[in-house]
């Protein structure tokens, strides 16, 4: 078991950052041409006053992973993610569990931002991935945590470069 944490400055306020988080466009985007899912799809998005609550199903890219890796997870390999925002501390937590070998794979994590300067916050983002594989478990761990690196650092370049091209309107005084 490892956990990994990963920090990344967005030039954007808080709850700007909230809004493109939680955006269909951004989302779609993200998932199609900088993480390169063959499939991201949000299942259920619903809230309420204290909390917001996401279930989406995704399709990872595996073509990039070890021959064995790719042979063991097979074509069709998909996660289900479970996440909730709760308003209150603005914390996002997640787990997700894959379509195979659910008792032997763990990745769960949370997300925040704080402020780091006008029009400045730091993603925060943090999990533990687990592979109870014999023989592999090591290996898929560092997989594993090389492409949710490789991804944030990408998801969060995508987020600047959105930002700087999509500028907030003016505000009214």
């Amino acid at each position: 078991m490892i956990q990994i944490e990963a920090r990344h400055l967005i030039h954007c306020d808080v709850d700007t950052f909230w809004e493109l988080f939680f955006s269909p466009e951004v989302n779609e985007q993200i998932y199609r041409d900088v993480l390169k899912f063959p499939s991201f799809e949000v299942l259920e998005d619903r809230e309420d006053e204290h909390t917001r609550v996401r279930k989406a199903s995704g399709q990872p890219r595996v073509h990039a992973l070890p021959a064995a890796i790719q042979s063991m997870l097979g074509p069709s390999f998909r996660y289900v993610e479970d996440s909730v925002f709760d308003k209150a501390t603005r914390r996002w937590s997640f787990t997700m569990a894959p379509s195979l070998m659910s008792d032997r794979l763990r990745n769960a994590g949370t997300l925040r931002v704080e402020p780091s300067g006008p029009g400045q916050v730091t993603r925060v983002a943090c999990a533990t991935i687990e592979a109870k594989i014999f023989g592999l478990g090591r290996v898929l761990e560092g997989i594993m945590e090389k492409e949710m690196r490789a991804g944030w650092d990408d998801s969060a370049a995508f987020l600047n470069r959105w930002i700087a091209e999509h500028p907030a309107p003016a505000a009214a005084g």
